[in-house]
């Protein structure tokens, strides 16, 4: 009959257990390094979104320049995004506020953001053929009007978010 040392197996399986536990330590170690060099890159992204932000507010009105392209383009699904948040306005009853811009919802008497009275909501009446070209003429300007103050908002929202990025990238970079 074999004798088995119990001491050497023990030894054995310590030995294998302080591997797999520092194994467990590097691996652990690894997905944090790999975690934190992640949150880096979303910085460095939303950095470069910043500053492209401010570069589009401080030069869309500019007329020539290699970026004018990309700008026109920016410039047109602002664009787009107003109508369509137009229409979804129109359809779910909301109302902009004329004081801040901000959506008022539909049955709110006033607006969340400042406070400010909702505007009366519009009545549509019965007669249509009489009205028709009226209303259509009213839903154009208003729906201009809309688009124009939705591409104003995005635009103060992008510069608040660029402003406030590129602030808090100095911050970190000055070590604050």
């Amino acid at each position: 009959m074999a004798f088995i040392d119990f001491d050497d197996i023990s030894r054995t399986l310590a030995g294998k257990g302080k591997e797999a536990a520092q194994k467990a330590k590097d691996v652990a170690e690894i997905v944090q390094l790999k975690a934190q060099a992640t949150s880096e890159k979303n910085k460095v992204k939303s950095l470069y979104a910043a500053i492209g932000q401010l570069y589009y507010k401080n030069h869309k009105d500019d007329t020539d320049g290699e970026y004018q392209s990309i700008v026109d383009e920016i410039t047109k699904s602002l664009s787009a995004v107003a109508e369509l948040q137009a229409k979804v306005r129109k359809l779910d009853g909301s109302m902009v506020c004329p004081s801040c811009g901000a959506v008022i919802k539909k049955g709110n008497a006033f607006c969340g953001k400042c406070g400010a009275a909702a505007p009366e909501p519009v009545v549509e009446e019965d007669s249509f053929e009489e009205t028709e070209e009226a209303e259509t003429a009213d839903e154009t300007e208003t729906a201009e009007d809309e688009m124009e103050t939705a591409v104003e908002e995005a635009v103060a929202e992008a510069a608040e978010v660029a402003e406030e990025a590129v602030d808090e990238g100095k911050s970190e970079v000055c070590g604050e």
